[in-house]
């Protein structure tokens, strides 16, 4: 079987940070920073996010091989997730409230 995940291209054309964040992986990202250092399950990111639960598994997946993401225990027969932000991510995921900050100005 082949999986398939479905990813936006990023149309930077127009505004940069909503371009970003249409983008499927970013999402779940953002998501992740909001969220801190806090377990989090498929469901509860796909509620969130407003993505559907296969699209936010097959970010997840891509997420644990880049090891952004990694399972840590299972909550009944829910997979729980915790990211892993101090790999450089959390600079880069904390520029986006400068950028928010400044156009605010």
């Amino acid at each position: 079987m082949v999986r398939t995940m479905r990813i936006t291209p990023i149309d930077f054309s127009q505004n940069l940070l909503l371009g970003a964040f249409k983008n499927p992986i970013a999402r779940v990202l953002e998501e992740a920073r909001m969220g801190g250092n806090m377990e989090q399950t498929v469901s509860m990111l796909s509620e969130a996010t407003k993505l559907d639960y296969p699209t936010v598994e097959s970010a997840l997946q891509d997420l644990t091989k880049l090891g952004l993401a990694h399972p840590t225990r299972k909550i009944g027969n829910v997979q729980a997730y915790k990211f892993n932000l101090e790999n450089g991510l959390r600079s880069l995921l904390g520029r986006t409230d400068q950028l928010q900050l400044g156009k605010r100005k």
